[in-house]
């Protein structure tokens, strides 16, 4: 059957549609409210007059649908085919820069606290991604010198002869070796971790409250001044929080540069009314550039599957 026959009989669905070269590559991914009017209009006589289009149509040999229920689920299955075939007539965004989470291995007996920059389906929570990249590193040594829940490889499955280092820098509080700590202890410090990393803090802080009032009823002067220290320290992270707050929403601000067949884009990341990182993407091939068209594709593939989506994102064009 000829491309043009098939085109004619595609369904006038919501759906995906793939075009593909000769040997079958795809070379094109789109998504429609209809299909068919959609993939038919790329045969339209003016339409080849853009130079993109009309190599687009030379090089199509065959074309694919994908008919699903929604305008949504279109979005996303276009999303993730585009990374997935990389085709060459789509806005690709290639980008090695990737930020770092918080990672509380929570199906541990003794649970842990890593910086990582990948996201896995091991059980562990995640948290973050953190902007800009060493405030993970803080918080995790935040957490090592207040929580004192370590980061480190040591096998915590049996005990052994004596702790390493963390433990008498007061880092860790030692669950490698017998007697150093208590599996109650150690449970309670992890609890307190993830409320800490939820952004749970007047949970938080109130159990941390009754905790300090009853080992001072009981006497226990010591643990009641690790509570007290602990209570400080995230009181303060809470009232940094509250400023940082108060000084602006977090907001992106994306902008293009395009001397054919070179475009630039620059993200900027404001958190907290400051701008705490920033992202370069450039092509060396867009013989057509249309603003509205590359920011609608570029800002699908950014912020589609993203963990986290700022309040505002500022752009310097219009789109769809």
């Amino acid at each position: 059957m000829e491309l043009a026959e098939k085109v004619g009989q595609l369904p006038a669905a919501t759906g995906v549609y793939l075009f593909k070269d000769a040997l079958g590559k795809v070379i094109y991914v789109g998504k429609a409210n209809s299909l068919r009017h959609r993939v038919r209009s790329y045969f339209a006589e003016g339409r080849w007059q853009d130079a993109k289009t009309g190599t687009l149509v030379r090089e199509a040999a065959d074309v694919e649908t994908i008919v699903v229920d929604t305008e949504n689920e279109a979005l996303a299955l276009e999303n993730n085919l585009i990374k997935q075939h990389q085709p060459r007539f789509n806005v690709l965004l290639r980008d090695d820069k990737t930020y770092p989470y918080l990672k509380l291995t929570a199906r541990e007996k003794y649970p842990r606290v890593y910086v990582t920059r990948r996201v896995k389906k091991d059980g562990s929570l995640y948290f973050g991604p953190y902007f800009p990249a060493r405030l993970a590193y803080r918080l995790a040594e935040l957490i090592h010198r207040s929580f004192k829940v370590p980061s480190c490889t040591v096998d915590l499955t049996r005990h052994h002869p004596r702790p390493c280092l963390q433990y008498y820098i007061k880092r860790c509080l030692g669950p490698c070796v017998a007697g150093l700590t208590t599996d109650e202890r150690y449970a309670e410090a992890a609890r307190d971790v993830r409320l800490f990393l939820e952004g749970r803090h007047a949970a938080l802080l109130s159990s941390l409250r009754a905790r300090m009032a009853q080992a001072s009823a009981d006497e226990r002067y010591e643990q009641a001044a690790v509570y007290r220290d602990l209570l400080r320290t995230v009181e303060e992270v809470e009232e940094k929080q509250k400023l940082a707050a108060a000084t602006g929403d977090d907001t992106d601000i994306l902008g293009l540069h395009e001397e054919a067949p070179l475009v630039a884009a620059n993200v900027f990341h404001l958190r907290g009314g400051r701008v705490v990182d920033r992202r370069e993407f450039f092509w060396e091939d867009r013989q057509e550039f249309d603003a509205g068209e590359f920011l609608g594709a570029l800002l699908k593939q950014l912020y589609l599957n993203a963990d986290y989506v700022p309040s505002f994102i500022h752009v310097s064009a219009e789109f769809e």
